[in-house]
C-alpha cells in the first residue's frame, strides 16, 4: 500500500499545476536520493569509516563504531535530505524568478525527501542494513519510535509542498524540528 502511495505522490503533486515538468520533477527526486546516499558517505569519511555500495545500500564492513558515530552515519541521509529540502523551499520562495522547469526540479527535491522518508517508515523500517535499524541500534529506541520521529518533518513538508496558504508556523516548526534533530544527533 505504501509503495502505491510513493508511486502516486508525483502525480498528486504535479496535478497541482499543469506547468509541472515530469522529467525535471523526477530528476529532482532522484537528486535527493543521491544527496541522501552522499550524506552517509560524507559522514562515514568524517569518522574515518570505510563503506561499500552493495548494489542496494551502503554498508560499513568491519566498522567498529561508537554509538554516537553509528547514529551520525545511519542518520546522515536524513540530515542531508532535510538540509536539501530547506534549501529547496528557500528557492521555491522566489517562485516568480524560477522557470517552470526549475520549479519542477526543486519541487522534486522536496518530494524525493518525502518519498524516501515514506520508504523508511514502511518497507525499509526493519531492513537489517537500513538507516532506521542503524539508528535504533545506536540509540536503543525502537524502529517504530524512530520512524515516527522522521515522519514528523516529512508530514510538515508534505503540507508545505502541496497545500495552498500554509500557516506560517508550519515551515517554522519543520525547520526547528530538523535543526533540533541534527543538533541532538551530533551531541548524542
Amino acid at each position: 500500500m505504501t509503495g502505491l502511495i510513493v508511486l502516486l505522490m508525483p502525480p498528486i503533486v504535479i496535478a497541482e499545476s499543469s506547468s509541472e515538468d515530469w522529467g525535471a520533477f523526477v530528476a529532482g527526486g532522484f537528486s535527493t536520493l543521491v544527496i541522501h546516499e552522499l550524506g552517509h558517505m560524507a559522514v562515514a569519511r568524517y569518522h574515518d569509516t570505510n563503506f561499500e555500495y552493495d548494489g542496494v545500500t551502503i554498508v560499513y564492513p568491519d566498522a567498529d563504531l561508537t554509538e554516537s558515530e553509528q547514529l551520525r552515519i545511519a542518520s546522515a541521509g536524513f540530515q542531508f535530505q532535510w538540509i536539501a529540502s530547506e534549501i529547496a523551499f528557500g528557492v521555491l520562495s522566489r517562485d516568480k524568478q524560477l522557470t517552470p522547469r526549475s520549479k519542477s526540479f526543486t519541487r522534486g527535491i522536496v518530494a524525493g525527501q518525502i518519498a524516501i522518508t515514506l520508504a523508511y517508515m514502511t518497507f525499509l523500517k526493519n531492513h537489517p542494513d537500513g538507516d532506521i535499524q542503524g539508528m535504533s541500534d545506536a540509540t536503543g529506541l525502537s524502529n517504530d519510535e524512530l520512524a515516527l520521529l522522521v515522519a514528523i518533518p516529512a508530514a510538515l513538508d508534505s503540507w508545505r509542498l502541496i497545500a495552498k496558504n500554509v500557516p506560517g508556523w508550519v515551515p517554522k516548526l519543520s525547520i526547528a524540528y530538523k535543526g533540533i534533530g541534527i543538533v541532538a544527533i551530533w551531541t548524542f
